[in-house]
């Protein structure tokens, strides 16, 4: 099972997790979703109680639920 929180503090090794960065998202069911990071939702303040993040789009975000992710990954040259 994918873990978020320990994807984020990878990134976070070598980058400034901001909206600055774009992040690449691709789900189980095999959809890629691109875009700046607009957040994360840890387990206890989020219903359902499933960690989340958000890509921020124009106009409005897209949230992913950790069950719902394969991988994530910086988009090179965003940072």
């Amino acid at each position: 099972m994918f873990n978020l929180v320990e994807a984020l503090r990878e990134i976070m090794k070598n980058h400034e997790l901001n909206n600055k960065i774009d992040l690449k998202v691709i789900t189980l069911d095999g959809k890629v979703i691109t875009g700046p990071y607009g957040g994360f939702t840890q387990v206890l303040d989020n219903e359902p109680e499933i960690a989340s993040i958000c890509i921020e789009k124009i106009g409005y975000g897209i949230e992913i639920y950790e069950n719902e992710i394969k991988s994530i990954g910086i988009i090179e040259g965003t940072y």
